[in-house]
């Protein structure tokens, strides 16, 4: 081998031996520099969010405005039902919104006549009741109970009705004598003139409604009934006390019906269902 080729080995030599200690001592040495420096600076920035958390107030939840929240508060309380506001008559069944008090009746044109006799009653009851002897708002004989139907039936409700009596003629009543009723309640006593002629046609009329009621699954009328028509009433059940003065209310009655004798029949040429504050009519064939 030459000189020259000998040199070049030797200079190989030691340059392979000087970069095998460079990979002995600068790259181990860099990586646990490397390691190193990665934890400093998680440490750093670990410490700058700790700062950054303590420097920086926390927020503080405030409430919702309240006419926010009254768009979304859903009540849970029931309008409360006050006797005071209704001269003492309570609710036969708790008030729902969507539920309507719904009833069926013969309505009764009042007179001065009859109104007089009322005068009568009030005096006598008065006596042996301590509640105020009160005239009823409308002068009616039901065909019906009072029941509860939901909002969305009502149409449908009236239709059957209407179908239903449609062929119905209209007929004559005639009031012959005075008597005391309570409700299923024990809530209000009435005082009321029983029907003496038209019993049957009021029969057929309950008869047809009782189908219609039959459909919705409500409640038909008494399979008795006892055809009146209430003109008082007081609060509480007094269906003893003014029973016991039966007899001087129809003396009273009979002396109005012979001074009167026209006063105490109506011809009926339609039926009313009051249902809510919604009336309607149905008018019975001539």
């Amino acid at each position: 081998m030459s000189a020259s080729s000998k040199g070049s080995l030797s200079l190989l030599s030691v340059y392979n031996h000087s970069d095998d200690s460079d990979e002995d001592y600068a790259i181990p040495g860099a990586r646990v520099s490397v390691k190193r420096e990665s934890l400093k600076e998680w440490s750093e920035n670990k410490s700058k969010k700790v700062m950054i958390n303590q420097s920086v107030p926390k927020l503080i939840s405030l409430p919702p405005p309240v006419a926010l929240n009254s768009l979304f508060l859903v009540s849970e309380d029931r309008p409360k039902d006050n006797p005071e506001l209704h001269q003492g008559r309570v609710r036969s069944f708790a008030h729902e919104r969507g539920n309507w008090s719904t009833f069926v009746y013969v309505r009764c044109e009042t007179n001065l006549v009859l109104q007089s006799f009322m005068d009568v009653i009030k005096v006598l009851c008065e006596t042996v009741v301590p509640v105020p002897i009160e005239p009823v708002d409308e002068f009616h004989v039901s065909l019906t109970k009072t029941f509860v139907l939901k909002h969305h039936w009502i149409d449908s409700f009236i239709e059957s009705v209407r179908q239903s009596i449609t062929e119905l003629s209209s007929f004559n009543l005639t009031f012959g004598s005075v008597q005391v009723y309570c409700n299923d309640e024990k809530t209000r006593t009435f005082i009321g003139l029983t029907v003496q002629v038209g019993q049957e046609a009021l029969m057929t009329c309950v008869e047809e409604l009782d189908k219609c009621l039959a459909e919705f699954k409500l409640p038909c009328f008494y399979e008795d009934p006892s055809f009146h028509l209430s003109v008082a009433w007081c609060s509480g059940d007094h269906e003893q006390s003014i029973r016991s003065i039966l007899p001087q209310l129809n003396v009273a009655f009979t002396q109005f019906t012979h001074t009167h004798p026209d006063k105490w029949t109506i011809h009926v040429k339609q039926l009313f269902c009051k249902s809510g504050n919604k009336l309607f009519a149905f008018h019975l064939a001539n």
